[in-house]
């Protein structure tokens, strides 16, 4: 289905995948996808935008202003693909979780970066597309290095702007050392402005 914005058009694309990628033939779903090209761009390459989360949807581009910030430059060289992850948006939901709290992590298991990516190259292959670019935000970061990993044969490029995996310390010591500079940081802050201790206590309680 095509829809015409001021400046826009988009166009939407629904495909059934499989739930478990190791089991092509048991339960399926449905993975979402809008198109956002120029009327002019129809036919430029391809970057499909990986959304931060996990479980938040690909933004919503209205027309005016063309949001996100990011949107304008990239529909000069790219028609853009905002894919909602498994599980989020107009992609079949996870809902309610029946089962043990064994069962429902073995669900889950489902909505991870390596799922993602398997679905991404489904979506790839159906619209017959040889290769294309991503570009992943703070969780979609993770789901481009997966990408990387799992099918560079599907890419022209990958653009990160936030979400890159731990490839040194483990991660449990990044935030050790991260809280220590946090409390030595609001340490000093309230040194310098005594006063709003108790106004942050406030706006906590009310939290």
């Amino acid at each position: 289905m095509t829809h015409r914005l001021p400046g826009l058009v988009l166009t939407e694309h629904e495909l059934r995948v499989p739930l478990d990628h190791a089991r092509p033939d048991g339960e399926q779903i449905t993975v979402f996808a809008r198109e956002v090209a120029e009327p002019d761009g129809r036919d430029k390459p391809f970057l499909v935008y990986l959304q931060g989360g996990p479980g938040f949807e690909a933004p919503r581009p209205t027309g005016s202003p063309r949001g996100p910030g990011w949107l304008d430059r990239a529909l000069k060289d790219y028609r853009v693909l905002m894919l909602d992850q498994r599980g989020t948006g107009r992609s079949s939901p996870v809902g309610e979780l029946p089962g043990t709290p064994a069962e429902q992590a073995e669900y889950l298991s489902h909505f991870r970066a390596d799922s993602i990516v398997r679905d991404a190259e489904l979506l790839r292959r159906a619209l017959g597309v040889e290769r294309w670019s991503v570009l992943g935000q703070s969780f979609g970061g993770l789901c481009v290095t997966s990408y990387l990993s799992l099918a560079p044969e599907g890419l022209r490029e990958a653009f990160i702007t936030g979400g890159l995996p731990v490839l040194g310390p483990r991660v449990d010591d990044v935030y050790r050392a991260t809280y220590a500079r946090m409390l030595d940081r609001n340490r000093r802050y309230y040194e310098r402005f005594p006063e709003d201790r108790e106004r942050v206590r406030a706006l906590v309680a009310q939290l």
